[in-house]
């Protein structure tokens, strides 16, 4: 994190206001986020995100000049590395009742990874908003429940979940699927064999380049072989648990 002072005159007086500023996409707050995947996508100008990242006023922005603005702009290089590492989800919370998985993704099963994913790779391979949705909605879940029957916890309905988070503006939703894209990155550089670069993504202009998307129900079903009968504790597994075991076959594999 940097300081930045703002110095402008007000009635002849010199005055000053100080923002905290990231120096890399963790550091980043929600707002700030949100904005820079706003511009990314064309939907805000740049005179809109300076207001919205560095929480500006229109009269306060309107004092600066081009050197100062440019000097905003150099602090803020790292955005263009998209692919930059990150293990925590900026939008914790939708609806104010969804939640998104803790961070590293603590607590997240198996089999709702695998589906996440599955969905995050249809979208951007079909780019049809349907599964874009049923990402989103794969992902957050409320306290109370579940993808496994359990006591005191619902299993998730999808059919009922996807149209409430088809409501939800784009713009927030595309925010969730470049946060987890930077999981992905982060799950890149710890589990290279599981997820080898050229992955589809988008790229920092917030386009989608193709690539070969991990398939997991094949990679399950290797996983698991014979051992039908375990196949339900396989998917109940700690999400980085399998990961980390799926990383290590299929680098002893490679061998």
């Amino acid at each position: 994190m940097r300081e930045v002072e703002f110095k402008y005159k007000k009635w002849g007086t010199m005055r000053s206001i100080k923002r905290t500023l990231p120096t890399n996409y963790a550091e980043m707050t929600p707002a700030q986020f949100l904005a820079t995947v706003r511009l990314s996508k064309g939907w805000i100008d740049e005179r809109e995100f300076f207001l919205q990242f560095f929480g500006l006023t229109d009269k306060l922005l309107a004092r600066m000049d081009a050197f100062q603005l440019y000097s905003l702009t150099e602090t803020l290089g790292f955005l263009k590395q998209i692919k930059a590492a990150c293990h925590n989800f900026y939008c914790e919370e939708l609806s104010g009742k969804l939640l998104a998985p803790a961070e590293k993704l603590s607590g997240m099963s198996f089999q709702q990874f695998m589906t996440v994913d599955t969905y995050f790779s249809w979208f951007l391979v079909t780019e049809k908003e349907q599964y874009l949705d049923a990402f989103i909605a794969a992902l957050y879940l409320k306290r109370n429940e579940s993808y496994f029957k359990e006591e005191g916890l619902t299993v998730l309905d999808m059919t009922s979940r996807i149209p409430e988070v088809h409501s939800i503006h784009m713009d927030l939703k595309y925010s969730i699927l470049v946060n987890w894209v930077l999981i992905k990155s982060w799950l890149s550089s710890a589990y290279p064999f599981l997820f080898p670069e050229g992955e589809a993504s988008p790229n920092s202009k917030g386009d989608k380049v193709k690539g070969k998307p991990v398939d997991w129900l094949g990679l399950f079903d290797a996983w698991v072989g014979d051992n039908v009968a375990s196949m339900e504790a396989y998917r109940r597994l700690s999400c980085m648990d399998a990961i980390r075991m799926l990383n290590r076959k299929i680098k002893e594999a490679n061998k």
